[in-house]
């Protein structure tokens, strides 16, 4: 039993002073944050595509809502957004989708959505982050301001 234990020390002394293979010994340290930045970026990405459908359907909602905004209520008109808004944006597995609206006329008529999802991550899970929130809003407005217009041709060359 002594001389493995003693044939054991030799080894990890002779682990502890050597200098070649030290590259494999870092390779396989940074081998976790390689494969944890690349898990980020894939879950990154896949909130970043959930984003885009997110204004997508938040901008044809509003100016759906734009049709409608003056002869609704409050009411009526967060049941209807919410309706319109559902039916353009149902990524799988995206969570918490909820949808604020507000109507102004203040300097012209403008309706205002704001989006709000929960998307679930698969790689960053492992690193404590279980989901991306992701935001968006789009504003459409329109009312009685007028806007000038002038043409102006330069025939001097």
């Amino acid at each position: 039993m002594l001389s493995l234990v003693s044939k054991l020390r030799s080894v990890l002394c002779a682990f502890a002073s050597a200098r070649s293979g030290n590259v494999a010994i870092t390779f396989a340290f940074a081998t976790l944050p390689v494969i944890g930045m690349v898990g980020a970026s894939v879950d990154y990405s896949r909130a970043n595509a959930v984003k885009a459908a997110m204004q997508t359907a938040l901008d044809s909602t509003s100016l759906m809502l734009s049709k409608e905004a003056a002869t609704d209520t409050a009411d009526q008109l967060q049941a209807s957004a919410t309706k319109y808004f559902k039916a353009l944006f149902a990524p799988p597995g995206v969570s918490n989708i909820s949808v604020s609206v507000s109507y102004t006329t203040d300097g012209g008529s403008a309706v205002a959505l704001n989006g709000h999802a929960d998307v679930p991550t698969t790689f960053m899970n492992v690193f404590g982050f279980q989901k991306i929130t992701v935001t968006n809003s789009s504003t459409s407005k329109w009312g009685s301001v007028r806007l000038r217009v002038a043409l102006v041709l330069d025939n001097t060359g």
